[in-house]
């Protein structure tokens, strides 16, 4: 079955180490602000020092900067599904929106619901800063290293699918994981049957339906109001029509900032009914009906906002709508884009199509 220690928790000094230096960051000062604006510097310095364990740093600093994002970059956050966290250890597999917040978020619904926090499978190229790699690994983040070859990369998921499989099956914890590798960017959530086929990969091969059954499936569908880095996703999807597109170095990093920081409006979070075992023998072991079941779910969860709606239509007709006070808004937030991305007719389509898309598009 091979070895996790790549993948080791941070725990007892390791912890205490992450903590020391995540507090003599050059960004400390302006997290604490944020996190414990009742204390100065130095209190917030002592009491990030005092704390013993990930789920105490989780519970209090991680917890008080979910609060801090929905104050100030959300109108409101809701969420749903709750009777389905019943303490089981399941793999959390959700559309992904946000390089951050779409795990960060389900956090904080696990603390106020008075669960353990999950584990979180990432890409490693995404802790370009210190303090960014500090955090992850205070709140058991782990990278997918997507570089190498092909060959390599294979490698890599069938560790990580077994480090999965460790964490649920052996140390009784949960672990969450986007649908498919990176964000999506034109609306549209599609779970990849190559990452079911790697999760199963790490149990009993003659058996996938027991492989999967054993790891407690639990769908998450994350609805914002206001997409999270919409502009820039618009933007990198039409230079890629243009031509090969490579990111700059610092991309990655702007982006956890902008869908931390920019307006999201209503978000909320549905925690939908498990993958349950009948369903997997139906689908007979095929990696694709089961992406396609775990699709079914995250639509039927997701909450269509009226920008969406109005996304729709405005492609479907070509012609202005009937005005109302959400068309409006919506308008005014398109002609501000295109001024601020001047990229022509192509990225005030191509954002359209990123809400138009997010529309629920149940077909089971």
């Amino acid at each position: 079955m091979g070895t996790t220690e790549d993948y080791h928790p941070c725990e007892g000094q390791e912890f205490k180490d992450v903590m020391q230096r995540l507090t003599t960051c050059d960004l400390f000062e302006n997290l604490s602000s944020k996190l414990f604006p009742e204390l100065s510097v130095e209190e917030a310095r002592a009491k990030f020092l005092a704390f013993e364990n990930v789920h105490q740093f989780q519970s209090t600093a991680m917890y008080r900067g979910c609060e801090y994002i929905i104050a100030h970059s959300m109108s409101q956050f809701t969420y749903s599904g709750e009777e389905h966290l019943d303490g089981k250890p399941c793999l959390f597999i959700s559309n992904h929106r946000d390089i951050v917040l779409d795990a960060m978020m389900l956090q904080y619904i696990l603390i106020q619901q008075g669960h353990d926090t999950s584990h979180v499978v990432v890409g490693s190229n995404l802790w370009e800063m210190p303090i960014l790699a500090l955090l992850a690994r205070a709140n058991k983040m782990y990278g997918i290293d997507r570089g190498g070859t092909h060959r390599e990369y294979y490698d890599a998921l069938i560790k990580m699918s077994r480090h999965l499989r460790h964490l649920v099956a052996n140390r009784g914890e949960s672990v969450w994981i986007a649908q498919r590798n990176g964000r999506t960017k034109d609306g549209i959530d599609r779970t990849d049957p190559a990452l079911i086929k790697m999760i199963a990969a790490s149990g009993d091969r003659s058996d996938p339906v027991a492989a999967l059954d054993a790891m407690h499936i639990i769908p998450v569908s994350v609805s914002y109001e206001w997409e999270p880095c919409g502009l820039l996703k618009a933007r990198e999807m039409c230079l890629r029509q243009q031509g090969p597109y490579a990111k700059q170095p610092g991309e990655d990093t702007q982006s956890i900032i902008s869908g931390i920081t920019d307006f999201k409006g209503r978000v909320h979070f549905s925690i939908c009914k498990p993958i349950e075992h009948d369903e997997l023998v139906a689908a007979n072991g095929s990696f694709d009906l089961i992406a396609d079941l775990i699709d079914h779910r995250i639509s039927q969860g997701y909450h269509a906002w009226p920008n969406n709606k109005i996304a729709q239509e405005m492609l479907r007709s070509g012609s202005a709508l009937a005005p109302s006070e959400d068309y409006l808004r919506f308008s005014h937030y398109l002609d501000q884009a295109c001024t601020q991305m001047p990229l022509g007719d192509s990225f005030r389509s191509t954002l359209l199509g990123i809400y138009a898309n997010s529309c629920p598009k149940a077909t089971l």
